[in-house]
């Protein structure tokens, strides 16, 4: 007969492997995470049109009603499952399973979107070697000095300027980068977050008086543990990002106008 779980991490085990063999967390977290992706680019577009321009605080504004938003999807899909994971029976068994009700997984995966950026860039030729002093002419040690000297700073003003143009596509790509590291965290620690939250929140009481070594947590405290420090991460990248955004494309005050000014840039 199958043992009850000792501790918390041994339900935790057996309740992640119970979802692994009845579903797909990891698609159905993919889901969640593009429709937080979703509600943060809605808010802020309400933020910018509610007049906050500064995008180095409005970016981490936005992920932060996303995240609210995120923990509400987790909620709902706590609820949805509830009710396919009963109390123990007296037979026994070790943990509750899916009642089989459904054969498949009760959310279906989905996509999120993708952006890129681009940017321009720009040269300038050498100067013309100086010809007011002639090879024959006793000055002419001077003259080329002069003119490397020109060439070597009209370089160097050439190079500065090859890397301001630069700077709105690295962030950019930094952006999308972070944005998808943090996203992929999340998504593959799918398996053992949803466990957790099945076994704070959706299992009954009556488990908790059999198996008085398990502690027992609020479903809330168990999702900021497993997710506060990716967002939090994401929000200093954002608020980094969007503060050299406005830096590098004065006046900007979304993501489109800073690339629509690096596009421009002569």
């Amino acid at each position: 007969m199958p043992r009850l779980p000792r501790s918390r991490d041994d339900a935790v085990t057996q309740l992640r492997q119970d979802l692994q063999t009845h579903s797909w967390p990891r698609m159905q977290l993919t889901l969640l995470v593009s429709l937080t992706g979703g509600s943060g680019l809605l808010a802020s577009f309400l933020l910018l049109h509610a007049g906050l321009h500064n995008m180095a605080l409005r970016y981490p504004v936005a992920l932060l009603v996303a995240y609210g938003a995120f923990l509400l999807l987790l909620w709902l899909w706590l609820r949805t499952r509830a009710d396919d994971w009963t109390e123990l029976p007296d037979a026994g068994i070790d943990l509750p399973l899916p009642s089989g009700r459904s054969s498949g997984p009760s959310w279906s995966p989905g996509g999120g979107g993708q952006f890129g950026g681009g940017g321009s860039s720009a040269s300038f030729d050498a100067p013309v070697p100086l010809r007011a002093f002639s090879s024959d002419t006793p000055g002419s040690a001077v003259g080329k000095g002069l003119s490397d000297g020109v060439g070597d700073g009209l370089g160097s003003i050439a190079d500065a300027a090859d890397a301001d143009e630069l700077v709105i596509p690295l962030l950019v790509i930094a952006l999308a980068v972070g944005l998808a590291l943090s996203s992929l965290y999340v998504i593959y620690s799918a398996p053992t977050l949803f466990a957790e939250l099945l076994l704070d929140g959706a299992l009954s009481a009556s488990l908790y008086r059999r198996l008085r070594t398990i502690e027992r947590r609020h479903w809330v405290s168990t999702a900021l543990r497993r997710t506060a420090l990716p967002f939090a991460l994401t929000a200093l990248l954002l608020a980094g990002v969007g503060w050299g955004l406005q830096t590098a494309a004065p006046g900007a005050h979304t993501l489109g106008q800073a690339l629509h000014q690096a596009g421009d840039a002569p």
